[in-house]
């Protein structure tokens, strides 16, 4: 008995020992299979420029690092005056990082010219600094932009970062900055800001009720902060992003705090834009913005009710939610939360953010988060594109996929996509496809490649190709996607429609004697355009019109018209889609060209019937307008637990490298240092950069268009070329172009070869860029007369002019017709080109 009882003690007491070390076991392994995201490394560079009063150097372009090369022809944020003494101060803040050497080099801006390549021997450092002067050697050109690239050697690794310089005459750039600063310090000191209602211009275009952006036409109490009591918590860097004859742009960010009435901090991130002219009389401020925005924190008040409490920001709030509508995900200053409703908890699933502190490198946002899905546990697949402020790819440009468990509490990374442009380039390209399905396949569109990655082999295989701007359109969730099938957009007559879930793949044709046109997406149901064959046609300088008779809504898994829209002497040429509304751009044919027409407007009544999920707005006397997510319940009055996931880490290589270096798209437009749009579109790329008082930048990194220009230009002297003399309009105007640039080619006899003059300019003019711009404005097209380099214009259907002057109510116009320069009211002018379809050809110098 004894035995047996002995016995029965020893197998309890192994058992217990087993179960415990198993336990141990199982403990230690997840905790080695998990770890949190590591603090920033890098060290910071910022360049100085000399005061003009020679008291001393100005910090200004704080620059990031990047541990991979980056192509430097996308690498357009800050630039750096250089100034007559050619030494560039710089000061590397380093963290504790081991600094071995400093090197740089100049490059032309398209990269193609190596202008210098030096080492830094002299330089003084500390234990945190490290200061130094850049020789930059009498190579450059006046008023002539190039490349920067300041190297830093740190054990096998090298650390590069990214500048414009120029060697600027008569631009006054620490004037500008100083009267940025000097504003911007202003607005926090009531008595002083009143010297600022001098600058702004107050109207009814001014938002007044809310601090996320404040602008030149607020009140003098908005700008000066209102009843809003904010502490600056750092001092502003100035960062400046262009630089010219006519006006300077800097860019200020800076941290702000707030006492709440529970004594509790409030963060906000700010950003303000100044654009500024110099003269020798006064400073003009030509614009001025200024944005802000909470850093969601998860203390108890910002979730009550049914409203999670996003605070001071704009309204276009990426956010997603499962079916019931008790759990939603959403990004807030480049951070993903998660809301569980149920279970009353608040889980910061992604930040670069640390738990201790705002640091200044992880409070960087040049990133940004789209949510992909969301599961009814709360689990959620998103995406993290840009630069890597902190963690494994830290200094890295790339594309991160990944996966947020919410039984584990877990974030594993599935896929890193590395990328060698800007994120400010990437994000104006990854308005396109990013999607994951529910079998772990990942599908993403870059420079008109669809990639379809096996995320359990990391296999990738080019899915759709060939795709050009204009040819394909994807829906709000990214699960659908249609494309055009044919390499010409406009005589296409059948479009592929593609469930990216299912990967099934539906057919629309085209009924006799027709073509059709992708347009867009009214949430999930696909949009097309249907034109008539003999309706599509080419007019006399080559541009050809696509007037679309009737637009059909089709419901994308059903495959059901749900609406036509059709009206009898009306065609669409575009569409736009906010919200629920389709904006119809229409034309009407006017027996000489096609027009625009009145704008009519498609409402999707049925949108957010079914939204569960809502942003909501509400207004306090101090904060004014602030924004909420509305949730489906009343929230539990508890505080929410507050999770931060763990990483997992993963074994296996899961970065995969898309070769996708195809054609680089031809037009950038820019504005307050940020990409607005990337297109071969180059009518929309000004009317872009023109609303934001912007630029345009062609592949060659030179400048296409800006919005500056002289208040006049005098008349060019025109002349034909002998063979062209008896020629059409058309001939005369294009000959007399070449003239300009001393070519001498016969116009005629080429456009009789079928050549149209905007393939004439294109193939005839060597160190010219030759400009299509169809569809810009009178007022646009005169930056390129402002260059001294006349412009094409089409005056009816059939006759062409050239526009060789301006001044501050009138245009210059060459009529081959009548062989004179005649002088036209600018208004009547712009009627005039407007009726005849505004048919714009024109060039810019290859310097």
């Amino acid at each position: 008995m004894k035995k047996g009882l002995i016995k029965v003690v020893v197998l309890l007491a192994v058992f217990c020992f087993g179960i415990l070390g198993f336990g141990l076991m199982m403990n230690h392994s997840n905790k080695d299979l998990t770890t949190e995201m590591t603090d920033a490394t890098l060290p910071v560079v910022s360049l100085y420029v000399q005061t003009d009063s020679g008291d001393g150097l100005k910090e200004i372009n704080k620059l990031r690092g990047y541990t991979e090369k980056m192509n430097g022809i996308y690498m357009r944020d800050t630039i750096t005056p250089v100034g007559t003494d050619r030494l560039l101060p710089i000061q590397v803040r380093t963290y504790d990082t081991q600094v071995d050497g400093i090197s740089y080099e100049i490059r032309s801006m398209d990269m193609d010219r190596l202008i210098a390549d030096a080492t830094i021997e002299d330089y003084e450092q500390t234990k945190e600094k490290i200061s130094a002067s850049l020789p930059i050697q009498n190579l450059l050109e006046e008023n002539r932009e190039y490349l920067l690239i300041i190297k830093l050697s740190s054990g096998e690794n090298t650390i590069s970062y990214y500048t414009r310089i120029i060697e600027e005459q008569n631009c006054y750039v620490d004037e500008c900055v100083s009267f940025a600063m000097d504003f911007h310090e202003k607005t926090f000191d009531e008595v002083q800001s009143k010297d600022l209602a001098a600058y702004l211009e107050p109207n009814a275009s001014g938002d007044n009720s809310t601090f996320n952006k404040v602008d030149i036409h607020s009140s003098l109490k908005q700008v000066a902060w209102g009843d809003f009591a904010c502490e600056r918590l750092t001092t502003p860097v100035p960062s400046v992003k262009e630089i010219n004859m006519s006006y300077t742009v800097v860019i200020l960010d800076y941290l702000v705090g707030a006492t709440k009435a529970n004594g509790e901090m409030e963060y906000y991130n700010v950003e303000e834009y100044y654009r500024v002219r110099y003269t020798s009389d006064r400073m003009y401020l030509l614009n001025y913005e200024r944005n802000m925005e909470q850093i969601f924190r998860a203390e108890s008040a910002e979730v009550y009710d049914n409203y999670i409490q996003l605070g001071i920001r704009d309204q276009n709030v990426e956010f997603s939610s499962n079916e019931k509508g008790n759990i939603v995900a959403f990004v807030q200053q480049g951070e993903l939360w998660c809301y569980n409703e149920a279970a009353n908890q608040l889980s910061r699933v992604f930040s670069f953010i640390g738990s201790e502190g705002i640091d200044d490198r992880e409070n960087y946002g040049e990133h940004d988060i789209r949510i992909i899905s969301i599961d009814e546990t709360g689990s959620v697949n998103f995406v993290v594109y840009g630069y890597m402020n902190c963690g494994t790819h830290e200094g890295r440009v790339g594309i991160c996929v990944y996966h947020y468990d919410s039984v584990a509490n877990t974030i594993e990374e599935e896929l890193f996509i590395p990328s060698d442009e800007s994120y400010q380039v990437m994000k104006a390209d990854l308005g396109q496809l990013m999607y994951e399905n529910t079998q772990g396949i990942f599908f993403i569109m870059l420079e008109g490649t669809v990639y379809r990655i096996d995320l359990s082999t990391m296999q990738v295989k080019e899915y759709i190709t060939g795709l050009k701007e204009g040819t394909y359109a994807i829906s709000n969730s990214h699960k659908y996607f249609a494309w055009l099938d044919g390499e010409d957009e406009n005589a296409a007559d059948t479009i592929f429609l593609m469930n990216l879930d299912t990967e099934e793949k539906h057919e629309i044709s085209a009924g006799g004697g027709e073509y059709l046109k992708t347009l867009g997406f009214m949430s999930e149901d696909f949009v097309y355009g249907v034109a008539k064959r003999d309706d599509v046609r080419q007019d006399l300088a080559g541009n050809i019109t696509f007037p679309m008779y009737q637009v059909n809504i089709m419901d994308s898994e059903t495959l059901d018209i749900l609406k036509t829209y059709e009206k009898s002497g009306y065609f669409v040429q575009n569409i736009d889609i906010e919200d629920y509304i389709m904006y119809l751009n229409r034309i009407q044919f006017n027996g000489m060209a096609y027009v625009e027409a009145a704008e009519d407007t498609i409402m999707n009544r049925e949108g957010d019937s079914g939204t569960i999920v809502g942003v909501h707005t509400t207004v306090t006397e101090v904060k004014e307008t602030q924004v909420q997510l509305s949730l489906a319940d009343i929230v539990k009055e508890a505080a929410p637990k507050v999770l931060t996931p763990r990483e997992v880490v993963v074994e296996d290589d899961r970065e995969v490298a898309l070769d996708y270096a195809g054609e680089e798209s031809s037009y950038y437009a820019y504005a307050r240092g940020d990409v607005l749009c990337v297109t071969d579109d180059l009518r929309e790329a000004i009317s872009a950069a023109n609303a934001e008082m912007g630029v345009v930048i062609g592949k060659k990194q030179q400048y296409i268009w800006k919005r500056a220009r002289k208040s006049a230009q005098a008349e060019m002297t025109v002349s034909i070329g002998e063979e062209d003399v008896a020629g059409s309009s058309i001939a005369q105007c294009v000959s007399a172009m070449l003239e300009q640039e001393s070519i001498n080619i016969g116009v005629t006899a080429l456009i009789e070869q079928g050549k149209t003059p905007k393939e004439i300019l294109e193939t005839t003019m060597d160190n010219v860029t030759a400009l299509d711009l169809t569809g810009c404005d009178l007022e646009e097209i005169l930056y390129y007369i402002n260059l001294g380099t006349p412009v094409f214009a089409m005056q009816s259907d059939t006759e062409a002019v050239l526009v060789v002057g301006y001044d501050a109510g009138n245009v210059l116009l060459y009529d081959p017709l009548r062989g004179r320069t005649e002088k036209v009211e600018s208004n009547d002018a712009a009627e005039m080109f407007k009726n005849a379809g505004n048919v714009f050809f024109g060039y810019i110098l290859d310097k």
